[in-house]
């Protein structure tokens, strides 16, 4: 198993690893998903895209996600897109959900199947359009 680690303020475990399995890529991510572990992740994405396999992402221990822990997932999506492969993100606290779809990123990174996802937000309307 290929890892990625950081720490939280309170010195709690977090970070990235992927398991590979015969007919696919498990990415479990876990604890506080920020710059920390960002910059120990490459070996990670560069495991995943190498293998060329249908993703999971399981985010079930997430507690937190910023901007640098999002280039993570949109880093494995992006790749799986160019490499033919699918990327689904599994068991995504509500947050995390909230953040993609906000952001646009579940356009790239879907949430898998069977699970609720946030609905888009609607464009502003603009008086006088």
């Amino acid at each position: 198993m290929i890892e990625a680690l950081g720490r939280d303020q309170e010195g709690r475990a977090s970070g990235i690893a992927v398991q590979e399995e015969p007919e696919r890529s498990v990415v479990k991510v876990w604890g506080e998903v920020d710059l920390a572990v960002r910059q120990a992740a490459a070996p990670v994405c560069q495991a995943v895209a190498q293998r060329g396999l249908p993703v999971v992402i399981d985010a079930t221990d997430v507690s937190f996600v910023d901007s640098a822990g999002m280039s993570i997932l949109v880093r494995i999506a992006r790749d799986a897109e160019a490499g033919g492969y699918p990327v689904v993100l599994a068991n995504a606290p509500w947050m995390l959900k909230e953040l993609l779809t906000i952001t646009g990123v579940d356009r790239l990174l879907p949430f898998a199947e069977g699970e609720d996802s946030p609905e888009h937000p609607s464009q502003p309307e603009h008086p006088g359009a």
